[in-house]
Order: C-alpha cells, then sequence, then structure tokens
C-alpha cells in the first residue's frame, strides 16, 4: 500500500473526528454555551482540517476552511457575537465543509455554488468594511519587527516575562498555516517585543521559495504563565522549532544534556535574577532527556502565577487516554474467532459431562476456568467493537436542519443519552431507520407554526432523540411534540388502500401499527421528503432484521413516540437452554424474572386455548411456546411443564409454557435469516456444545402475536406464500 495513501486515509478519519467536534461545539452555542473553551474548540476543529488540507493541496478544502476560521477568529476575539442568525449561518457552513471533505476524500466535486455562497455570508459576518484585500493590512497588534543584528534586548527580568524563540519549518507553510497570525496571537496574552533572524536567509539565486529562512525571538511580558503561551504554538507542534524559556533564566538550559546540568547552580542563578522559582517536581516514573530545540524542548517548570495557583488552571486540556487504529476486518476476525472458542469450550464440557468426570475432578475444575477465562477474553473483545450512539447522533442535526428548511417549519433536536454504547454493527445499521423516522417526525409528526400557535404551542417544534441501555438491550426513542397519530384518518387510508377491512374491529395501538404495513402513508403528494409509502415499513424490517422490535406511542394534540429495542450485540447472549416438544431452544436470559413450576390451582382457562397464571396476587398469560410455534397442536398441561416469568420492553408480564429446562449457557448468535429465510417467533440460532443446532426464541414477537388476533401459524403460511 502507499504510504502517502495510508496518511491520506488517516487524516480523512480524523476529519470525521474533527467534524463531529465542530458540529458538538455548535450545537452546544447554539443551545446558550458562550463558553470561550467551546469556540476555541470550534475554532480548532476548523483550524486542523485546513492544516490537514494543506499537506494534500486540497485547495477547494482549504480556501473554504480560511474564511469559515476567519469568521470563528472573529468571535473568539469577541468581534462578532454568537446570535442565532450566525449560528444558523456557522451550521449550514460545517455542512458545505463536510460536503467538502468528503468530495476530496471521493475524488467528487462538491457544489461550487453552494460553497460560494455560504462564503459570502461568512464574509459579511465580518466587520463592517472588511475584504480580502485589507485582511493583510490589519492591525496585527502592538509590536515592531526589528533585525536581531540591530537589538540588543534589556527587557527586565519579572515574573511573567518569557522569551520565545520561534523557528518554522516549510511543513508549516504547507499546511496553511502562518507565522504572522502566530505572532499576533502572543499579542493576546501581554506586550511583547519581536526580534527578527534573517541570519539563514540565502541570496535570491539559491532561495528556495517553499523553503522556510526566517526565525523569530518574542519577549512576552505580561501574567500569561509558559501553558499559555504554548498553546498558542499547539497546532504546528512539529512543524517549527520552539523554546520557550523565563527571561533571565539560561536560554540553552533546554538543549544541555541532563547529565550535565547543575540545579544548584541554576537554582542560584534564578534567583540571584530575583525570578520566582517553582517547587521542584516530583521525579516521573522514567526520565526523560531533555530534547533539542528542533523537536521541542521539554518545559521548563513555570513561575507560579495567579493562574498557575488556580489547580483548574494548571489543567487546561486533560491528557487524553493512548488509543491506536486498528483495521476493522482484524477486529471482525478476532470475534469469530472467540465466537468459535466458546462454541468449542462448550463442546469440551459436553464432552467432559458425558465422560462421567466428578464436578471436583481436576478435569472439571479446569473446564471451570476455561469457562470463566472464555467469557472473559469475549467481554473484552466485544467492548472493543463497542462504541457510543453518538457516532450516529452527530449525522441527525444536519438532516433536521435541511428537512426543516425543506417543510418550512422551525425545529429543534434534543438529544439524549449519545454515551450509550453498542456494538458497532448494530451502530452502522441503525442510520436509515433512525433517518426514515425523523424525517416522518418532521414531516407528519410536527404541525405548521400557524397550527402550533392556534394550538397554543411554541411556533418551533421539537424532535427527542434518545438512548439508554434498559435491561441488557439499547432502547432508542424518537419523539416529536406535534399533534400526534390522527387515528381516524390512519384507518381510513387503511381501508382506502385495502389493507384491512372497513368493519374490522380494531383497538387504538392496532390503528398506530397500520403505518407500519406495506405501502401505507399518509402523504398526500409524493415529495423529496416522504409520500412512496415505504418509510415506516423499511424501519421495521430493518428493526427486525437486528433482533430489535419497534413500538408506538401517541397522545392526539401531546406528539409520538417510537420506542426501538435493540440487542447490544449481534454475536454472542446469555441464554437458558430448553425443551420443547423434542425440540432444543435457547430464550435469552436478559428478558426472564424467574422460573416457576405451576400448580394446577394457579392456572385459569380464559376459553378456547387461552390461559392465565396466578402469580403473587396477580394474572399473567401463560402461553405454550410449543403451540405458538407450531410444534403441537394440543397445549401442553401446565403441571407437566416449566413457566419461564418473562418481562416484555413495556413492562408487560407473560409466562412462557416449556417442557423442561436443560441449563444456562452462553451462546453463539448465527443469523437464521442470512442462512436461511426469517421465521415468526425465532430470532437467531446457535451451535450447542454436542454439535446440534438450535433455535433462539424471540419472546417478544411471540409473546405480541399471542395476544393479538393473529397467530405465528398464520404469519408462516403467509410467509410460505409470499
Amino acid at each position: 500500500m502507499d504510504p502517502l495513501e495510508a496518511i491520506r486515509g488517516t487524516f480523512f478519519q480524523e476529519c470525521e473526528e474533527q467534524l463531529a467536534e465542530l458540529e458538538t461545539g455548535l450545537l452546544a452555542m447554539e443551545n446558550g454555551d458562550t463558553d470561550p473553551e467551546t469556540i476555541n474548540a470550534v475554532f480548532r476543529a476548523v483550524h486542523s482540517i485546513k492544516g490537514g488540507a494543506g499537506a494534500f493541496s486540497l485547495e477547494a478544502l482549504i480556501r473554504f476552511a480560511h474564511v469559515f476560521e476567519t469568521a470563528m477568529d472573529e468571535m473568539r476575539s469577541g468581534r462578532l457575537a454568537p446570535t442565532d442568525e450566525v449560528l444558523k449561518t456557522l451550521l449550514r457552513a460545517s455542512d458545505v465543509l463536510a460536503d467538502l471533505v468528503r468530495a476530496a476524500r471521493d475524488g467528487d466535486t462538491a457544489d461550487e455554488a453552494r460553497s460560494a455562497a455560504i462564503v459570502e455570508e461568512l464574509k459579511a459576518l465580518g466587520p463592517e468594511g472588511a475584504s480580502e484585500e485589507a485582511e493583510s493590512e490589519e492591525d496585527w497588534g502592538d509590536f515592531s519587527f526589528q533585525p536581531l543584528s540591530a537589538v540588543t534586548l534589556e527587557t527586565p527580568a519579572a515574573a511573567g516575562a518569557w522569551q520565545v524563540r520561534f523557528r518554522p519549518r516549510a511543513d508549516l507553510y504547507a499546511k496553511a498555516n502562518e507565522s504572522a497570525l502566530l505572532l499576533r496571537e502572543l499579542t493576546r496574552l501581554g506586550e511583547i517585543v519581536v526580534e527578527l533572524d534573517d541570519s539563514e536567509l540565502p541570496d535570491l539565486e539559491s532561495l528556495d521559495p517553499e523553503a522556510a529562512h526566517l526565525a523569530w525571538t518574542v519577549t512576552v511580558t505580561g501574567d500569561a504563565d509558559e501553558a499559555a503561551i504554548r498553546e498558542v504554538f499547539e497546532f504546528v507542534d512539529g512543524d517549527c522549532e520552539l523554546e520557550v524559556t523565563p527571561v533571565g533564566g539560561d536560554a540553552d538550559a533546554g538543549t544541555a544534556p541532563l547529565g550535565d546540568l547543575d540545579i544548584s547552580a541554576l537554582l542560584a542563578e534564578l534567583q540571584d535574577s530575583q525570578v520566582p522559582v517553582a517547587p521542584e517536581p516530583e521525579p516521573e516514573p522514567e526520565p526523560v532527556a531533555a530534547a533539542p530545540v528542533a523537536t521541542a524542548p521539554a518545559r521548563a517548570a513555570p513561575p507560579p502565577t495567579e493562574a498557575a495557583a488556580d489547580p483548574a488552571a494548571t489543567h487546561r486540556k486533560p491528557e487524553a487516554g493512548a488509543t491506536i487504529r486498528v483495521d476493522l476486518e482484524r477486529v471482525d476476525r478476532l470475534i469469530d474467532l472467540v465466537g468459535e472458542l466458546v462454541i468449542n469450550q462448550a463442546m469440551l464440557s459436553q464432552r467432559v459431562m458425558e465422560a462421567g468426570f466428578a464436578r471436583a475432578s481436576g478435569v472439571a475444575m479446569g473446564l471451570d476456568e476455561l469457562e470463566q477465562l472464555t467469557r472473559e477474553i469475549q467481554d473484552s473483545v466485544m467492548a472493543i467493537r463497542a462504541q457510543p450512539v453518538k457516532s450516529v447522533f452527530q449525522r441527525m442535526p444536519r438532516l433536521v436542519r435541511e428537512v426543516a428548511a425543506m417543510t418550512g417549519k422551525p425545529v429543534r433536536l434534543v438529544t439524549e443519552g449519545e454515551g450509550t454504547e453498542v456494538d458497532k454493527t448494530v451502530i452502522e445499521r441503525l442510520a436509515d431507520p433512525l433517518t426514515h423516522m425523523i424525517r416522518n417526525a418532521i414531516d407528519h409528526g410536527l404541525e405548521s407554526p400557524e397550527k402550533r400557535a392556534e394550538a397554543g404551542k411554541p411556533a418551533e417544534g421539537q424532535v427527542r432523540l434518545a438512548a439508554a441501555h434498559r435491561s441488557g438491550r439499547i432502547v432508542i426513542e424518537v419523539a416529536d411534540d406535534g399533534a400526534g397519530i390522527n387515528r381516524e384518518r390512519v384507518k381510513q387510508i387503511a381501508v382506502d388502500k385495502g389493507l384491512i377491512a372497513a368493519d374490522a374491529p380494531m383497538s387504538d395501538e392496532e390503528i398506530d401499527n397500520l403505518i407500519f404495513m406495506p405501502g401505507f402513508s399518509t402523504a398526500s403528494e409524493v415529495s423529496d421528503i416522504s409520500g412512496r409509502g415505504v418509510g415506516m415499513d423499511v424501519v421495521r424490517r430493518s428493526i427486525q432484521a437486528l433482533g430489535g422490535r419497534i413500538a408506538i406511542s401517541s397522545r392526539p394534540g401531546k406528539g409520538s413516540t417510537f420506542t426501538m429495542s435493540l440487542p447490544l450485540t449481534l454475536a454472542v447472549l446469555d441464554g437458558m437452554v430448553v425443551s420443547v416438544e423434542g425440540q432444543t431452544l435457547v430464550a435469552p436470559i436478559t428478558a426472564i424474572v424467574e422460573t416457576l413450576l405451576p400448580k394446577a390451582s394457579d392456572v385459569h382457562s380464559l376459553g378456547g386455548h387461552a390461559r392465565v397464571i396466578a402469580i403473587r396476587d396477580s394474572y399473567v398469560p401463560l402461553i405454550d411456546v410449543g403451540m405458538a410455534l407450531g410444534y403441537r397442536a394440543e397445549p401442553l398441561a401446565a403441571t407437566q411443564g416449566v413457566a419461564l416469568l418473562i418481562e416484555g420492553e413495556g413492562g408487560q408480564r407473560a409466562a412462557l409454557l416449556v417442557d423442561a429446562i436443560q441449563g444456562q449457557r452462553q451462546v453463539v448468535i448465527k443469523s437464521l435469516e442470512a442462512n436461511y429465510r426469517q421465521v415468526p417467533g425465532v430470532a437467531a440460532a446457535t451451535i450447542l456444545g454436542d454439535g446440534r443446532v438450535a433455535l433462539i426464541l424471540d419472546i417478544d414477537t411471540i409473546v405480541a402475536v399471542s395476544r393479538g388476533a393473529d397467530s405465528l401459524r398464520a404469519e408462516k403460511r403467509l410467509a410460505a406464500t409470499g
């Protein structure tokens, strides 16, 4: 692989991270967070993208990022207020910047007209009368350039006085950075005196226009500490030679070998020069040799100042944890191998059990330890793939802005639980369902501003996107504060389309679920947003393909909430192995509350095959799994089986009647739909320790269908004929 292409790929990966940071900061500002660090974070994100683009000569990206960066610089300097209109412009600019990054990555061409329009809007945000020509003549601050040979610096030594030696490398300019901007930033820290070093400037004939020949020595006097000074050069670290020393100290001390330093003499010299010295720091775990000037020397301990006395000031930026980038295929391969390890461990345990080894034998105890280690390895490997849903949630604000603009409805997106982690495979397949649901929430759920005003609601609608862990699953909600589902209209549309009979008795819940039927749409006309009748049906099938389910809760005039419940991982689960009519099945243990042996006095018939069982002063449906899956035609006597008390997502409880319980074990999930086809009531399959294939129950579907008018056998016949 071409090394440059690998670096380019890394750059675009980092761009995605910077774009996410950019949008997060702008949305925080839109919600009222005007903390200077938030503004600086947005500025740094744009600046980093611009700098990286310079290394690959991505001219369109560089030009746009430069204008965007200039606008953010105006804001962080206090000359541009973060008003609603300004932030809307910046959010649109972030969308264009993302388009330019992706166009550069994929080799496509971005919409130049749109980019040019946003550039004009960004320029209009600057000071009145500002222009590109005037930009080069702006006031860079109160400092003067003087030849180094002509100046003898006689600045008195004082606390807060620092000498900065700065020599750019060619890479600094190649990444679209400017020395003058860095010097200007130093003026924000206090009074400065700048000395130009042109000693390495060659004659005109040997001048390399792409090289760096100048250097500067800057004396900064003020309240700033060393950390604040180095922060100015944070984004050119590695592209310049930088040395920061207290005025009055030994300017060359940072370049001397550690072993040659006379600490006592150095302290005495500093005391003689009346520069306060910070206490000697605790020794580091391992010695660090001072680097030469060319690689930015280790920072000297700064003199204590009022800012440094504040513990918060000494930790301007928390140290990020060390990370590495790993090809996803390698992680997938590792997960597959761990899955096979789980299966082989189960098979080995089965063989030992069949051989008749006692539980206290050395072999059996060794297998128990192996099982524990296998589980720990599996948990660790799955944690590698676990990612916060933030990566998906961050795509939605742009979608909301675009749909809001197309519908003419002002909308605010509120997100909660962005740090909730789930398997990467689940995250990747969440984007499309969430996109459909948010588009529908805005287009169909929210009223127009006029109707909202008539109903006494704010003109701006709200869509809430939330995620949370619950009962071993991830629950994602998409809610709006619109008019709710118009059930009369929904039922009439279903009748007109021939989806249901006109006289069919239906509950509110059943009417709400009509919107998931294929071909159903409430849109009066086809548009770019909706009206083709494929949205919510696609959502349900996508969620079911992930082993999840979706439910609706709607209140007229108050809004609707769509709740998706999904497994945390698609690889491994803890299950209870049960027998039903000679078949071996697995029930996910996260849904099981308890197991019990039914008594005849606790079971009551409701007519036909419907039964309930009394459990601690309450009655729950008793569902025969064998009948639900079509394994038998007559129900099993309750006293001849075992009941599994389960709790569904909405808190509803039911008891599943099975013939017997074989045990509890960790199983590897194998997709049944990918290898066979979708089977109602079955979520997936697995391989047991004896090599047999066992089906994993979709408990929620079994319960839901048993409570409704339809049966699983009817669904099977429909699937077979379809």
